[in-house]
């Protein structure tokens, strides 16, 4: 989860910035010292690598038009040296395949940024009474209404246990959608009453909201964020120039587990994505991997950032 942000004025560090410094200040002689920031949010990460490297330049990426204006503010002192991109991540391809530069860098911040969670309205945040949305890119179809109330039950079971890792999916996938035949579920804070209703107090896990894991996994489907993720940094690579790096930070489980996985196939040489038997790839490493385990927050930072302390950094450079 990315920093706070308050009155154009960054209010905190965003997260590991120390330890994201401290990495791209290694490859600023890689390729022609342009970072790719795929997930701009407010932009604290690109004004941190803007104020520390004055040479650098920046390709931003950021899905979300609202935040993207709110970073374009912040950032205007240094327009001539960032390029901001009103699009998903996965499609860094689409971007960079048409461009000759080699990059020395690709930033990952996964995760909800804070002015979802208390500014966007779109019901993000289970302790708010906010219509069912949860688009990051409103331009999009899919939102948290309709899988709610559309999607089968089987569905709805399916996503929870997967993208929420929930072991009472069943028993709230079939309460949902008894509730749902009486009254559609509208907001945010009707749809947490229905998933605290169906988890027996007895096992509800203690200072953790029990809708967590559920909102989640609808956000997750909502914005396909898991395909995403596994697209980008698949593509990432080919547009890194020998000693660039991937850095990804991760915030719960099944991100740091896709980020350790891609980076393991390509390290491996491999990029077809297939099982290991069915692989056809030669085998040459692409990358080094530079984190034998993931970096988490200092205890400093968590003192200063609550919101980091699941925060996962891996990073790998190309070989």
């Amino acid at each position: 989860m990315r920093h706070n942000v308050e009155d154009d004025k960054i209010v905190h560090k965003p997260v590991m910035w120390k330890e994201v410094l401290k990495f791209a200040g290694k490859v600023q002689e890689a390729g022609d010292n342009i970072f790719a920031d795929c997930t701009l949010g407010e932009g604290g990460h690109s004004k941190l690598l803007l104020e520390t490297y004055k040479d650098l330049r920046i390709i931003a990426f950021e899905r979300d038009p609202e935040i993207l204006e709110i970073a374009k503010r912040r950032l205007e002192e240094y327009s001539g040296r960032i390029e901001f991109i009103n699009d998903n991540f996965a499609d860094i391809e689409g971007y960079l395949g048409t461009k000759k530069q080699k990059l020395s860098g690709f930033l990952y911040d996964f995760g909800i940024s804070s002015y979802h969670f208390e500014k966007s309205g779109r019901g993000f945040s289970f302790t708010g009474n906010e219509p069912l949305d949860m688009r990051l890119d409103k331009r999009k179809d899919l939102n948290a209404y309709y899988i709610a109330n559309k999607y089968p039950e089987n569905k709805i079971r399916e996503i929870f246990w997967e993208y929420g890792e929930e072991r009472w999916a069943k028993r709230i996938a079939k309460i949902i959608c008894e509730r749902r035949k009486l009254k559609s579920i509208e907001t945010s804070d009707e749809l947490a009453d229905i998933v605290k209703s169906a988890i027996p107090a007895k096992f509800r896990v203690r200072n953790i909201h029990p809708a967590t894991r559920v909102f989640q996994a609808i956000r997750i489907e909502v914005n396909d964020e898991l395909n995403s993720i596994r697209k980008s940094l698949n593509d990432a690579h080919k547009y890194l120039a020998t000693g660039g790096m991937i850095i990804a930070i991760s915030f719960h489980s099944l991100e740091d587990r896709i980020v350790k996985d891609q980076f393991r196939r390509l390290a491996k040489g491999c990029v077809c994505g297939l099982p290991p038997q069915q692989c056809m790839c030669d085998g040459k490493p692409l990358v080094e991997i530079l984190t034998k385990k993931p970096f988490t927050p200092s205890e400093e930072e968590l003192e200063e950032n609550r919101r980091s302390r699941s925060a996962k950094l891996r990073a790998c450079r190309k070989v």
